[in-house]
């Protein structure tokens, strides 16, 4: 589903190095560049101020490196230059590391876990994405901000900086018919199944020898006292729909393998008291492609770069999104609350929709879109997972097993991609002990992704409508109003924003999500205080 992010470039900042709850140091981040703001604020990130540490890799030691992957449209990637990632001491030689799941978080993990030495064999159940149609028609976009691109930078990892994965901005259409234009060059735009595929051959590039992928690959089950995990292998040959096993014994297994992790399920089988909260978003979606029109603002034509446009309805569970395409197409989402499509049956009924709710659609896309979406299966808009440990006997999870969230904020692909940065920081401090890197990980991160959860779902509020009669809509309100008040007036004890317009940058999650506590009992106190006050002035006024 395309992610609604709407940003603004800021200046070159370094980030520092900060720590994790045990004492586990995030990797440094260099050169980012400070971005964005989030769905329902239109307002600013920024990144804290730092100092680099002396860890980092030197840009002497670059080489080039040619690759390629999946665009939206199936197309092959522009080649970029690439630099070997960044070198550290490896500790784990000789050891074994199975991946599930090949999506961005499986071969970024991969490189994190080569890099330190294991020989790592990542699985996925789906074909290659350069070859699976199904992943490369899927119309829903990734935006990599400084979060994400950080954890890929540490690697060496460089992504394109030109053409059509450069961000250019986000197009607003409400109903009204007033465009709202909001800039965020510095974002990195891919179609999910081409992140997915750009990540999979810098895998390969990177370490030839250590990173093997295994596609058509399905996890059967996980042997945890063992250490065993089995997969069926589909017999494509055979033409019979026949398959066979592959069990691999593993020193590290790691679950990237999404919402319906197998490896999860294991996990919850192993540990009776191991709790995991799945909820939905509340929206469904269906999708299309192919569209052609001049619908970009006279801003957005003189570079490429990619575009979203989003449509708002006078329902806040009715959107309407178009992304630009490498090809000049576009693609898109038609989302309504759960349950909406049952209602609509035939395509005229769509395209009444589509006229109804949203204005500024070109007319001639009207009847295409509705001739493509009536028949088509509504996918989920996101679920939002809460897991109450990431670890296991020699078991690790991350991305969307571990702790997924919807697009309200843009950071799912970008959290996972920070969640294998933590691990490595965490396989780096444990010094080569891979039995203390499971709990490790999950004492770094845990806390993060709980707040990152509580985020999304608060979110939600802007969906509900409710005002100031919803909890979590007056708890974010209040922050940000507070919070842009003190930036303003003590800057130098609140910091220059509210803490949940910074979500872009590296600020922790829980440090976020404290600062929403923070700022929202200070609200409530003040309000308070002036509701004492006043009552003791009308009842001074009174009595005189």
């Amino acid at each position: 589903m395309a992610l609604v992010n709407h940003c603004s470039q800021q200046p070159f900042v370094q980030a520092r190095r900060t720590c994790g709850p045990s004492g586990v140091p995030l990797p440094c981040r260099r050169q980012v560049p400070q971005l964005a703001c989030i769905h329902n604020f239109n307002r600013h990130r920024h990144i804290e101020p730092v100092c680099s540490s002396a860890g980092g890799s030197s840009s002497k030691s670059r080489a080039n490196t040619a690759i390629v992957g999946a665009s939206s449209s199936g197309s092959a990637v522009t080649k970029t230059a690439s630099r070997p990632p960044m070198t550290v001491t490896p500790l784990y030689n000789g050891k074994k590391a199975v991946v599930v799941g090949a999506g961005p978080a499986g071969s970024t993990v991969a490189m994190y876990l080569a890099r330190q030495g294991f020989t790592v064999d990542v699985y996925e159940r789906r074909p290659e994405p350069k070859s699976d149609a199904v992943d490369t028609g899927r119309a829903y976009i990734i935006i990599l901000n400084p979060r994400g691109q950080g954890a890929l930078e540490e690697l060496g990892v460089l992504l394109p900086k030109s053409g059509e994965h450069i961000t250019k901005g986000t197009v607003r259409h409400p109903k009204n018919g007033k465009l709202g234009i909001s800039r965020e060059e510095g974002n990195v735009t891919f179609s999910r199944s081409g992140l997915a595929q750009y990540l999979i051959n810098q895998a390969r590039s990177f370490y030839p020898d250590q990173v093997k992928f295994h596609f058509s690959c399905t996890c059967q089950s996980v042997d945890v006292a063992s250490q065993q995990i089995t997969f069926g292998v589909a017999e494509s040959s055979s033409g019979n729909g026949s398959c066979s096993t592959v069990q691999e014994h593993y020193d590290l297994l790691i679950g990237a393998d999404g919402i319906n992790s197998v490896v999860r399920s294991a996990l919850q089988q192993h540990y009776q008291d191991m709790t995991v909260v799945i909820g939905d978003s509340g929206r469904e979606y269906k999708t299309y492609q192919g569209m052609r029109g001049d619908i970009e603002p006279e801003e957005f034509k003189v570079n490429p770069g990619a575009t979203l446009h989003l449509w708002t309805s006078d329902d806040p569970w009715t959107t309407f999104t178009a992304h630009s395409n490498p090809d000049g197409t576009y693609s898109g989402t038609l989302s309504l609350k759960t349950g909406g499509f049952a209602e609509l049956t035939t395509q005229q009924q769509y395209e009444q929709l589509i006229r109804n709710k949203f204005a500024g659609v070109p007319d001639d896309w009207v009847p295409a879109i509705a001739q493509q979406v009536v028949n088509e299966k509504p996918s989920s808009a996101g679920k939002r997972i809460r897991c109450s440990r990431l670890d296991g006997p020699s078991i690790l999870l991350l991305g969307d097993a571990a702790h997924a969230v919807t697009p309200v904020f843009g950071q799912g692909a970008n959290s996972a991609l920070e969640s294998c940065e933590v691990l490595g920081s965490v396989l780096q401090q444990a010094g080569g002990q891979l039995d203390k890197v499971p709990q490790r990980f999950t004492a770094a991160r845990l806390a993060d992704m709980h707040a990152l959860n509580e985020l999304d779902a608060k979110a939600y509020s802007f969906f509900r409508r409710r005002g100031l009669l919803d909890p979590d809509f007056l708890q974010l309100l209040s922050h940000v109003v507070l919070g842009t008040i003190l930036s303003k007036i003590v800057p130098f004890l609140y910091g220059n924003k509210p803490a949940l317009l910074k979500l872009g940058s590296n600020i922790r999650y829980s440090t976020v999500i404290a600062a929403v506590r923070r700022d929202s009992l200070l609200a409530a106190a003040g309000f308070a205080a002036f509701a004492l006050w006043a009552s003791y002035k009308l009842a001074v006024l009174l009595a005189g």
